[in-house]
């Protein structure tokens, strides 16, 4: 395996995407859905949602021939990050912005995301959330269920504070998700130092994606914890949990920068997954599950102050773009959000 330094000059060279995003720690353990061989990391899989944008879905129209399915209109990773040859999941398609999961509380389901995916009742406007976004949705076959896909109804609570750095959604969907069981989650306490964590989300967009052997690194914040996760821009939103139990300690919403510029020779270049050390880098930021009143029941940590999201604050990271978790236009990047 060869390990990147980790270092913000790659980006000085990027020709391709807005906003770089987080990164392999170690050995690269995300699989598809499909290859996974852990039955209860394909159980808890089933609550994860992808936040697609409404303009890269068409819904059934009138005397289509297929009513029961709405196409997805996405390129493939290679074609959309330049990705170098042989690259993982080359194939799959990109369409998925952000991530999301099903939870239940008080007789009431939500969709529980990052807070820079869902700020303001435009984002839920423009998004739609699909469950079943797999790899069985692909270049040959792009298309989803009708009954799987969601409009978001309204934003029942949101944070995104650049003091505290809590950064959480929670959205209600515009109908009762049907044949999908909500995960559980933390209601009270921290996670332990001790913890195997998974994360199953979209990373890059792609179709569910899950990853496994993660690792504590901080867990002092009140409002965030520190981990090893394999985790790219896309991935905002996951849930992260508990490996064993399944319990959601949290939500993945911070990272470290997920691709690096390869100059194969003086006139090809690509873009391929920056590898780090186990503990070496920033490491990846999981907002605490416990933080969102509505879930809990309890009073959230206090925080000092609110404050919006200024995408000068050095402590986020350069992945989060202020419109969305994955941009791919050069002529947008804005190098003040190098820290």
């Amino acid at each position: 395996m060869k390990f990147a330094v980790c270092t913000v000059l790659a980006l000085l060279t990027m020709s391709s995407f807005a906003a770089p995003q987080k990164v392999v720690y170690g050995d690269d353990n995300r699989v598809l859905l499909s290859n996974s061989t852990n039955e209860n990391f394909k159980t808890w899989a089933k609550a994860t949602a992808a936040m697609i944008p409404s303009n890269k879905v068409r819904f059934p129209q009138l005397d289509d021939l297929y009513p029961d399915t709405i196409k997805v209109f996405s390129e493939t990773l290679k074609e959309s990050r330049n990705l170098c040859e042989g690259g993982k999941f080359a194939e799959q398609l990109t369409a998925a912005n952000c991530s999301g999961f099903l939870v239940k509380e008080g007789g009431v389901q939500y969709i529980v995301t990052a807070g820079h995916c869902m700020r303001a009742q435009s984002d839920c406007d423009s998004n739609v959330w699909a469950f079943g976004y797999d790899s069985s949705v692909s270049v040959e076959a792009p298309f989803l269920a009708t009954q799987n896909v969601y409009k978001c109804a309204e934003i029942v609570d949101t944070k995104l504070s650049n003091i505290s750095d809590n950064d959480y959604a929670v959205v209600r969907l515009d109908r009762e998700v049907e044949g999908v069981t909500p995960l559980e989650f933390r209601k009270e306490g921290k996670v332990s130092e001790s913890t195997e964590l998974v994360v199953i989300g979209h990373p890059s967009g792609l179709p569910t994606i899950i990853n496994d052997k993660g690792t504590i690194r901080e867990n002092d914040n009140d409002f965030y914890f520190v981990a090893n996760l394999d985790t790219f821009g896309g991935n905002s939103g996951s849930a992260v949990l508990d490996a064993e139990t399944g319990l959601v300690e949290g939500i993945l919403v911070r990272g470290e920068d997920d691709y690096e510029w390869v100059s194969l020779d003086e006139n090809q270049s690509c873009y391929r997954p920056l590898v780090c050390e186990e503990g070496k880098c920033r490491g990846e930021d999981v907002t605490r599950i416990t933080n969102i009143s509505i879930l809990t029941g309890k009073e959230a940590p206090f925080e000092e102050e609110e404050a919006s999201y200024d995408r000068n604050y050095p402590r986020y990271s350069p992945w989060i773009d202020p419109d969305h978790d994955y941009d791919p236009y050069p002529w947008e990047f804005d190098f003040n959000d190098l820290y």
